[in-house]
């Protein structure tokens, strides 16, 4: 009997775990928000900043607020704003010979009246993120500042991310599958593969959304090209540096075009790949050529990306699920305002879609409009909607989204020799417009990712990035990381131990490159530490500056010896800085005195930027406070005495203030006093008050 119980309770306990596991595993229908931050780009999945679902949403990139918060994609990710506009558009484009029939029977060629050939309405069905491995913790002077994960975590996924979502067009009844999968893998972290499933279910609603009513289109074959696009500007850094704030989006001094070429990368899914790729063009209301743009002052390009996206396979038909390598149908050019909103005649504007108007299916460059999109269409295709032979017809697309570039250096150095007329206008845009050679290699390496993974095969990993842990210290910043799991030792696909190195990088000032508080110092990240011991994981930083900001990353490298595919073998692999690359500061400071005599304020005036980019880079408005006593308070009184701030200040000699009184108001220039009361030693020991007079000048 006992032995019975037993099998029994484990059993229970196993259909427990089983069920906690595909639990875990669900779908989610009320999605958090998704983010693809494994490698060098960054991509926000986010309906509520589209026109509903992902399929399709847009974005612009605001200018006017210089703030990075409504950024969709960024790349790279260490540079200071540098989202690129960045919108979907599946603008199907019906045969209105066929046509559609509604809900009523009724023959519609297009739904272009009110935008809904465009725009999704409403939100996703459903969206699942699942991750290698789970992003790392990261504390700042003690504190756990990483986000709880509330996905999915798999560590046999053949990518180090995969994002999934499922969303209906109502308007034709196609219900969409989407797979994009990311990789850490220095040499695959540019780009991601994005897999789209249409399927002609019929349904004009969402499970959720359903009526007593018809809930899908009758019975019938359509037929359709399916448009792909996806509009990016370099970059809104770009914009804000050079234009100002005047501009209400980024995009208006951007161009588009296509190529065709052989991969420069072998045994991917196709031989030759066709292309769509965007830049930064002159601005013709801003003085000079600004192609890139450079800096007014220095001349460094702040917008050298190019990124674009490729078609890598189409199915034949609904029925022959084999790659056409016929495809595309065209890659047909499009102005987002002239076109998508301006645009309502019909047919026109579906055959503009298509490529099948003045244009041409593969036009070249045209003027700058306010915002281009170059489509890559596939087509034309027929699908069934056949309720009674249960046939619902589907269609697969293939794309592998990334960008390219010269590089930071190459940016850095072709303006300021364009700046200084060691290099023409046009000699400095030919080498940025380099940077699509660095794009197309990008684009083949994810053609043969796409093949194997397509064959179950997985890409090179480098190890998970650890856990780290920041602290600020006297004169010195502490860091320190581990791992979670041993395991995270072995190499994920093959189980071999291969870890080899831990290496630690800082960076001053500022988080991101190119941030307006660094001041131009021209701060970038750097390798500060790097060893071969496994247990060696802390590190004492102690070429630092006190009062100064410090941002720190910890990655993990191989040796390379499980690296045994046919293109890099052998290459180390380092897992991506981004990953734990702290957002908060840590800020060294000098132990508190035994004396109040010799406190200090810098930079006293303070005026903005003042104490310039040694001490105040990152913090533009800071007022440093230094050699002050173990224990203190600090008021802050106008001149008139009045009181606006208080500080209580223990431990270091060191302590800020960003300008702001205690109800959070910057304050206004003018004279202003510091009461240092309330002194003591370490030990104990009453120290006498200070007071001291400043000026800020704003």
């Amino acid at each position: 009997m006992r032995k019975t119980i037993n099998k029994i309770i484990s059993l229970l306990g196993l259909l427990l775990i089983t069920s906690a596991v595909t639990y875990a595993q669900q779908r989610n229908y009320k999605p958090y928000l998704m983010e693809i931050n494994v490698g060098n780009f960054y991509m926000k999945f986010d309906k509520a900043l589209g026109d509903g679902g992902l399929q399709s949403q847009f974005s612009y990139d605001i200018v006017s607020v210089p703030t990075p918060n409504n950024v969709l994609f960024k790349w790279p990710r260490d540079q200071y704003q540098s989202g690129m506009l960045f919108q979907i558009f599946n603008p199907i484009s019906l045969d209105e010979k066929v046509g559609i029939k509604d809900i009523d029977g009724k023959k519609m060629t297009s739904f272009r009246g009110e935008g809904k050939q465009i725009v999704n309405s409403g939100q996703l069905d459903w969206a699942i993120e699942t991750r290698r491995y789970r992003p790392p913790n990261v504390f700042i002077d003690g504190v756990n500042v990483t986000p709880p994960y509330r996905w999915n975590v798999d560590p046999t996924l053949k990518a180090d991310i995969k994002v999934e979502f499922e969303d209906v067009l109502p308007q034709f009844g196609i219900r969409s599958h989407v797979e994009i999968y990311a990789f850490s893998n220095p040499r695959h972290a540019d780009y991601m593969i994005w897999k789209a499933t249409h399927k002609f279910t019929g349904e004009i609603a969402r499970p959720s959304h359903l009526t007593a009513g018809i809930d899908s289109l009758p019975d019938q074959t359509i037929r359709l090209w399916w448009p792909f696009g996806m509009s990016f500007g370099p970059s809104k850094i770009g914009v804000y540096q050079t234009s100002g704030a005047s501009w209400g989006y980024e995009g208006e001094d951007d161009l588009d075009n296509w190529a065709r070429q052989p991969s420069v990368v072998p045994n991917g899914e196709r031989d030759t790949l066709t292309y769509a790729y965007f830049w930064d063009s002159d601005n013709p209301g801003v003085t000079g050529d600004d192609t890139g743009d450079p800096d007014p002052e220095t001349g460094h390009l702040y917008s050298p990306q190019i990124p674009g996206y490729a078609l890598l396979y189409a199915d034949k038909s609904a029925s022959v699920k084999m790659d056409d390598r016929s495809q595309p149908y065209a890659m047909s050019h499009v102005g987002i305002q002239a076109d998508f909103w301006g645009d309502t005649k019909l047919p026109r504007i579906q055959q503009k879609y298509r490529g099948d108007y003045l244009l041409g299916r593969f036009p070249k460059p045209q003027k700058l409009e306010k915002g281009p999109m170059r489509l890559i269409v596939t087509g034309p295709y027929e699908l069934t909607k056949n309720t009674a032979e249960s046939r619902y017809d589907s269609l697969t697309f293939v794309y592998a989204i990334g960008a390219g570039s010269i590089g930071e250096y190459a940016a850095d150095s072709i303006g300021k020799a364009t700046k200084s007329g060691g290099m023409t206008v046009a000699q400095r845009n030919a080498v940025m417009m380099q940077g699509k050679d660095s794009l197309f290699a990008t684009l083949s390496r994810a053609n043969w990712a796409y093949k194997r993974l397509s064959n179950n095969e997985s890409i090179p990993t480098p190890p998970p990035p650890p856990d780290i842990d920041v602290k600020a210290g006297p004169y010195c910043n502490f860091v320190s990381w581990s791992y979670s799991d041993p395991s995270y030792f072995k190499n994920t696909i093959t189980g071999v131990d291969d870890w080899d190195e831990w290496k630690v990088y800082r960076k001053r000032g500022a988080s991101l490159t190119d941030d307006p508080l660094d001041q131009k110092s021209g701060a970038k990240w750097e390798l500060v530490y790097s060893t071969k011991l496994r247990d060696s994981v802390n590190f004492i930083d102690r070429n630092v500056q006190r009062g100064v900001n410090y941002f720190y990353a910890v990655t993990a490298v191989n040796n390379g010896s499980q690296n045994n595919t046919e293109i890099f073998p052998g290459e180390r692999l380092e897992s991506s800085k981004y990953a734990n690359m702290t957002q908060i500061p840590v800020i060294p400071f000098q132990p508190g005195l035994a004396e109040s005599d010799k406190i200090r304020i810098v930079p006293n005036p303070a005026t903005s930027y003042a104490a310039g980019a040694q001490l105040n880079a990152g913090e533009a408005n800071r007022i440093s406070f230094f050699n002050l006593p173990y224990k203190c308070t600090l008021k802050i009184f106008t001149e008139t005495g009045d009181l606006i701030k208080t500080i209580d200040h223990i431990g270091t000699a060191d302590d800020k203030w960003d300008q702001r009184t205690s109800g959070n108001q910057y304050v206004v220039s003018g004279l202003y006093i510091l009461a240092v009361t309330n002194c003591k030693a370490l030990d104990g020991k009453n120290l006498p008050d200070q007071f001291l007079k400043f000026v800020i000048v704003r």
